[in-house]
């Protein structure tokens, strides 16, 4: 191979190397081995145990975070039963109202299009109040080929961005947003 050709080689392959290296990565950065922090990701997922959950809210169960250290609990709808179920019972029969739920969805950290959008979702039947439900029913489609929709990530960022923020919704921030749900439903039912 001649100078010229091995030349342009080699300037082609330092070129390659350059832009190749991925975003936000100088050619400095990659040879030190300095980590550059990654970028968030653009679609949210959920791990494998929130996606049990979101199977559970489609089949019409509301699984919530108990008293315990983090202890997950399922209520179906309409059961009763213990005292700690007793929230969940009662907001089977009584809808949150889009202001309440609006409220909810500002501790969260949801803008005004977030609030907007989310409600607008979640309200199925569009009659200003939010059932168990619609609310299950609006978490089920975080699972499967629905979870890429705006609603569906839009409901995922707001789990994530009150937990850790990583790109994936974890089984304890998944059940954080449906309990702060349960917790609004059995207030407005005066159970809380």
């Amino acid at each position: 191979m001649s100078p010229l050709l091995s030349g342009l080689a080699s300037v082609a392959s330092l070129i390659f190397n350059a832009t190749s290296g991925g975003p936000g990565k100088s050619a400095a950065s990659r040879r030190s081995g300095a980590d550059v922090e990654p970028e968030p990701s653009a679609v949210l997922t959920l791990s494998p145990r929130a996606e049990a959950l979101a199977g559970f809210a489609g089949n019409g169960i509301l699984v919530s975070q108990g008293k315990l250290e983090n202890a997950l609990g399922a209520v179906a709808r309409g059961s009763a039963g213990s005292a700690a179920n007793a929230a969940s019972a009662a907001l089977s029969g009584r809808p949150v109202s889009t202001q309440d739920f609006q409220e909810l969805l500002t501790r969260f950290g949801a803008d005004d299009a977030q609030k907007a959008q989310l409600t607008a979702g979640f309200d199925a039947d569009k009659d200003g109040s939010i059932t168990q439900d619609e609310f299950l029913k609006g978490l089920a489609k975080t699972k499967g080929v629905q979870a890429g929709s705006d609603f569906s990530q839009a409901v995922m960022q707001l789990m994530d961005r009150n937990g850790n923020a990583d790109g994936s919704v974890a089984d304890k921030e998944f059940a954080a947003f449906s309990t702060a749900f349960a917790a609004t439903g059995a207030k407005r039912a005066g159970v809380a």
